[in-house]
């Protein structure tokens, strides 16, 4: 009998199983990674040298180690790099800055330790184009290619909605909140023209000092999308930054595949992926109002806008689009063997 062909295995070591980069770019995509006949692993980081005793032996020999989004020191690196046969580092942010909560502080420390790991590794798989670029000018020898956090599948419904007053919806993680708290004047000029409510999904209820046509509801992974589905327009809000200008557009790829018009600071890649395609509006910061208002009292221009988010979507940002590029560039670092 011929032998059974090996499964080749790609270990994950991941942030953290509640991180949201992690949930998007590694949990939500192992279904895809096993039905292509990939055998998997995941296991957080480690920080401790008990907690590397117990996780060198999990990921030791694996055809492809994908470190997510943490940068190694220089010892673990090389650990890291004799443990498995190929390391690919993925990540959808900017790395390198000290402070990632929207201070955008360089670290030369972070900025030493990104140039060690990635000249070492096999490959980088970025989040968007200013994140490659960024990796080509420091290594420009390391191989790398985007790969965008991706959403789920648009599916039938109908976009038909009946919000009175009309709702305007963010969705994000607490350390994002000051984003929305800075545009509070022009929320408040733009209610003054037509007016809406503001559905914040967050794990922390935002705090405004004059803004008062707020809703809170706590976020949920399995009711998340009941909500945003029910937004008139989804808002980004961002400050212009170089931590700012690394951001993936999740947000709005999130308010896009349910149908949902954007508009989003005019930072970094979202006026290619939001404004281009049709889907919303890329929009100054002195801008804020006058977008909301023009997109809030046309009924047609925000059905017109769904619509073109959901093609965008379906063209490429879907789990499914995601799993198959990963699949190939696992594929190709295994030669074609997998």
């Amino acid at each position: 009998m011929a032998a059974l062909a090996r499964i080749p295995r790609v270990a994950f070591l991941i942030q953290g199983h509640t991180a949201p980069s992690t949930r998007i770019r590694v949990l939500n995509l192992l279904p895809f990674f096993r039905e292509a006949k990939f055998g998997t692993s995941v296991d957080v980081y480690p920080n401790s040298l008990r907690e590397w005793r117990a996780t060198i032996p999990k990921i030791s020999g694996a055809d492809i180690l994908v470190v997510q989004k943490r940068l190694p020191s220089f010892i673990e690196a090389l650990l890291l790099k004799r443990l498995a046969k190929r390391v690919v580092f993925d990540f959808d942010d900017s790395v390198w800055l000290r402070n990632r909560q929207g201070d955008a502080r360089p670290s030369r420390k972070l900025q030493g330790r990104f140039a060690n790991f990635l000249k070492r590794a096999d490959l980088a798989i970025c989040g968007n184009a200013v994140l490659q670029n960024y990796l080509e000018q420091h290594c420009p020898r390391t191989a790398s290619l985007v790969i965008p956090s991706s959403v789920p599948s648009p599916r039938p419904f109908s976009r038909q909605r009946a919000n009175f007053p009309l709702q305007v919806g963010w969705v994000g993680t607490a350390i994002n909140l000051p984003y929305i708290t800075a545009i509070e004047a022009a929320l408040i000029e733009a209610h003054a023209g037509i007016p809406f409510e503001l559905v914040v999904l967050c794990d922390k209820q935002p705090k405004f000092a004059n803004f008062p046509h707020v809703r809170f509801v706590p976020w949920s992974e399995a009711t998340e999308y009941e909500h945003v589905r029910n937004f008139d327009v989804g808002i980004m809000p961002l400050a212009d930054n170089e931590h700012s200008r690394g951001k993936c557009a999740y947000k709005a790829l999130q308010y896009m595949t349910c149908g949902v018009p954007v508009i989003a600071s005019d930072v970094g890649i979202n006026r290619e992926w939001i404004e281009k395609p049709g889907a919303g509006l890329a929009v100054k910061q002195d801008r804020w109002a006058e977008a909301l208002i023009a997109v809030l009292s046309s009924a047609p221009m925000r059905e017109r806008m769904g619509a073109c988010g959901i093609e965008a979507v379906a063209g490429g940002f879907r789990q499914e689009d995601a799993a198959m590029q990963y699949v190939r560039a696992f594929r190709s670092l295994l030669g074609g063997a997998a």
